[in-house]
């Protein structure tokens, strides 16, 4: 493909205004009424010494959809890691820009993790994913394109018509080349801004209203454009192939127009966590249930799931969140231990964790963080959320356990909501604790 100039805002409006009789729509297809149980993997923790996780150690009875992170494309990629960005030019050699690309070919699709029974010509996680689609053939294998680090490409890519048109009809050559995956989703954070690249509070990089506008365009044209190549390959190999995308809360949920993008979506998968971290003082509940006169800024999964349904997200697409991790921070100042309040501050975000910094992995909490080491635990029920505190060390760490997924799962059956996923299944014990409150819950 040739590099075009962008297209206006007005043409992606225009192509947009007849896009319901080109393509069948995603709400027209079979619903799958069992409730969603899903969960993302992430492709570089098979080299976690402590707890090295591959696709054997996934509950797959336990779950209804796996979404492997992440793949990317070609295109500009200056805020990820130099290893992330050496990878991509090495798939993107000979290749047109916004071309579809496993980034990490080495992990997906060249290590050794075992023999297979499936006649496939690779190695690695996809090798293993095929044989696990064979093993259990109602599972829902996706591939998840973009993640914090790689969001960069889709801000560019969302100023060419020409570009979107690529990108979707590689993406799903590339499913159709790997066909234990039954779909596509999309982690692009976040159409009109605020990830990595496009700081709201960098002069620098944040979006203007114009920019964000032709983002809120370019979003309904790209998932159009990604369903009627899907209905394409529908036709060729007669399976039904989902559409899904995650979603940021507040603010970056508004920034699509989802009346008109929901219908051409299978799912959309709520990020509701990291309402707080170590990237500020503020110190409270990473992903509590319920908004209480205590939370930071009010907020709550339930309050931004409510404000997604307002913006027209079906309820029966929508996915809840849950964090299979915490967040912790040291110097919490004047916390009695009880119940964390709306004014509740930290020196600093920990400056230790599971592999990063005041990020800490639920089966890590589970093992390290317990009686032996000063860690008492607490449990708000009127959030419904759990966390530890050291008041030796004045440590406070947010998390979700067996207790909090479980009251998540009830609640979105209350609401009538398609179910509830997890970022991300390493972070679960041995025993697959969490992914079976999970599934107990959503029964």
């Amino acid at each position: 493909m040739n590099k075009k100039k962008g297209v206006s805002l007005s043409v992606i409006a225009l192509a947009l205004s007849g896009l319901v009789s080109h393509s069948v729509l995603a709400s027209d297809a079979p619903q799958v009424s069992k409730p969603i149980v899903a969960g993302y993997f992430a492709d570089w923790q098979y080299k976690n010494k402590q707890h090295p996780y591959t696709v054997k150690d996934i509950p797959a009875d336990k779950l209804t959809h796996v979404i492997y992170a992440f793949l990317s494309m070609c295109g500009p990629h200056t805020g990820a890691g130099d290893k992330v960005i050496k990878q991509v030019e090495q798939q993107c050699a000979g290749k047109d820009p916004y071309t579809a690309i496993i980034v990490d070919k080495k992990a997906a699709l060249e290590v050794d993790f075992g023999k297979v029974n499936v006649d496939v010509s690779y190695k690695g996680h996809f090798a293993q994913l095929a044989q696990l689609k064979k093993d259990h053939p109602n599972l829902t294998i996706l591939p998840s394109f973009g993640g914090w680090t790689m969001s960069e490409p889709f801000h560019a890519m969302a100023k060419d018509k020409q570009a979107m048109d690529h990108f979707a009809k590689t993406a799903v050559e590339l499913i159709a080349q790997y066909d234990f995956f039954d779909g596509i989703d999309l982690d692009w954070e976040y159409p009109g801004g605020g990830g990595l690249t496009t700081s709201p509070w960098d002069e620098k990089t944040k979006l203007t209203d114009e920019q964000k506008e032709q983002e809120k365009a370019a979003f309904t044209y790209l998932v159009r454009e990604i369903r009627s190549d899907l209905d394409q390959l529908s036709s060729k190999t007669q399976r039904d192939y989902e559409l899904s995308t995650a979603v940021g809360v507040g603010p970056k949920a508004a920034q699509i127009d989802w009346k008109s993008a929901a219908p051409y979506m299978t799912n959309m998968f709520a990020m509701t966590y990291d309402f707080l971290g170590g990237w500020g003082q503020q110190t409270g509940h990473l992903t509590n249930l319920h908004a209480t006169e205590r939370s930071w800024w009010g907020m709550g999964a339930d309050v931004f799931l409510n404000q997604m349904l307002e913006l027209g997200i079906p309820a029966n697409k929508l996915v809840m969140g849950a964090a299979f991790y915490g967040r912790g921070w040291e110097g919490t100042k004047n916390f009695d231990g009880k119940l964390p309040t709306a004014d509740l501050m930290s020196e600093k975000g920990a400056t230790f964790g599971t592999d990063e910094p005041g990020y800490f992995m639920y089966w890590d909490l589970m093992k390290n963080y317990g009686k032996e080491q000063g860690y008492q635990y607490g449990y708000d029920e009127q959030a419904q959320a759990p966390f530890l505190w050291n008041a030796e060390k004045k440590v406070f760490i947010s998390f979700d356990d067996q207790r909090s997924i479980k009251a998540k799962a009830q609640w979105v059956k209350q609401k009538g909501l398609a179910g509830i996923f997890a970022w991300e299944l390493t972070g679960d014990t041995d025993k697959n604790t969490l992914v079976d409150a999970m599934s107990e819950g959503m029964k």
